[in-house]
């Protein structure tokens, strides 16, 4: 569902709207959503970026080493899979028609 609100952007700033809209045939408010969206998910990313780094800096080093043990023992069983490699081909065995 979407609200209609009144904002007030500079002048620059419209204009950078109005060009993105012309050059898309789209609205003001399709950019602007558009926008908008890009910046809260940007936002998002940092967040968490910030706290994934603060839970690593606040580990012991006991807790370091074994998570650094964890890592490598993910990274072995990482290599050894072959999700993105075509499975091989297999030779097809020339038929034979029996005759009856």
């Amino acid at each position: 569902m979407k609200t209609k609100i009144s904002i007030s952007l500079d002048s620059e700033v419209l204009a950078a709207v109005d060009r993105r809209a012309a050059r898309e045939k789209t609205t003001r408010s399709a950019v602007m959503a558009q926008w908008l969206r890009g910046a809260a998910r940007q936002a998002e990313l940092q967040r968490l970026e910030e706290e994934t780094a603060a839970y690593y800096d606040a580990m012991t080093p006991a807790e370091k080493a074994d998570d650094a043990e964890w890592a490598e023992f993910a990274t072995r069983a990482a290599r050894k899979l072959t999700i993105d490699e075509p499975e091989p081909r297999r030779r097809s065995r020339a038929r034979t028609r029996r005759r009856r």
